[in-house]
């Protein structure tokens, strides 16, 4: 995420001042996936000190989840998993240019008490 926000804010100097973030294409069954890479897109161009609005003229920013993948590394003493890396690849199109970035995290689930937060906050830490 944060080679993503770099890459953004770089486009955005060289390219213009008024960004439409359109809604990101996730083949993926997760919505929290596509919802976090929109806001971290947006606060990225918002930080920059660029306008976000979807009028006409606007420079469209379109991102494309290629693939996420979830890896067991841990497991527990009575054989369940525990840990897993994540790995996620995108691509990012602005004006005919794309570019495909990507991270990898570790988290833990330490117990079904937690749901998945420890899965969110490793999706927002991409």
């Amino acid at each position: 995420m944060r080679f993503l926000t770099f890459l953004l804010l770089w486009t955005a100097v060289v390219l213009g001042e008024v960004f439409c973030v359109e809604d990101v294409e996730n083949p993926t069954n997760d919505p929290y996936i596509g919802y976090s890479l929109q806001r971290v897109t947006e606060k990225a161009l918002l930080e920059g000190g660029f306008v976000l609005s979807c009028e006409e003229g606007a420079r469209r920013v379109r991102i494309r989840v290629i693939s996420l993948e979830e890896i067991p590394i841990a497991y527990t003493p009575r054989q369940r998993v525990s840990s897993y890396n994540m790995i996620l690849w995108a691509e990012v199109r602005l004006n005919g240019r794309s570019i495909k970035v990507g991270g990898a995290v570790p988290y833990t689930l330490p117990s079904g008490g937690y749901g998945d937060v420890p899965r969110r906050k490793a999706v927002d830490d991409l």
